[in-house]
């Protein structure tokens, strides 16, 4: 499977989040050698956005808080994500982040690596819902939920 990047954007008047998030599935017949298991048979690995930034300097670094928020968004996409794989294992790389720091959730890295994962494995696209909060001066998201196997 090509690496495949996805722009995440979610705005609310003149606010909003914007995240571009490149990443990589490659399947396999045997739990793959590195990562973090989501489910039984996908796999998260989000070291080289850990580890620091691209050679080209075009990604962000993620914090170990920031980068947590990348599985959950995974595991809405895992059961679907299982029964298109015919009992492979998956094996999904996020290779690189970027996102306007002024205006970032974390919680957005997970709506973005859903979108990505609803792209590169074709399942429907669930938008994820988000309202604003004045008060607390971010959005609120509002989890669809996990993809039904298919």
């Amino acid at each position: 499977m090509p690496v495949r990047t996805t722009r995440y954007r979610m705005m609310r008047a003149a606010r909003g989040i914007a995240i571009d998030l490149t990443a990589d599935a490659v399947l396999t017949t045997g739990p793959p050698p590195r990562g973090e298991r989501v489910t039984a048979r996908v796999w998260l690995d989000t070291a080289p956005v850990r580890t620091h930034p691209p050679e080209d300097r075009s990604g962000l670094r993620l914090t170990a808080e920031e980068a947590a928020w990348l599985g959950p968004g995974l595991a809405l996409a895992a059961p679907a994500i299982e029964a298109r794989t015919a009992g492979r294992y998956a094996l999904v790389t996020v290779e690189r982040v970027r996102f306007p720091e002024a205006d970032f959730q974390p919680e957005g890295l997970a709506a973005a690596l859903l979108g990505w994962a609803e792209e590169e494995f074709g399942l429907p696209a669930r938008p994820v819902g988000a309202s604003f909060d004045r008060a607390a001066n971010r959005f609120v998201f509002i989890w669809p939920e996990p993809h039904d196997r298919l």
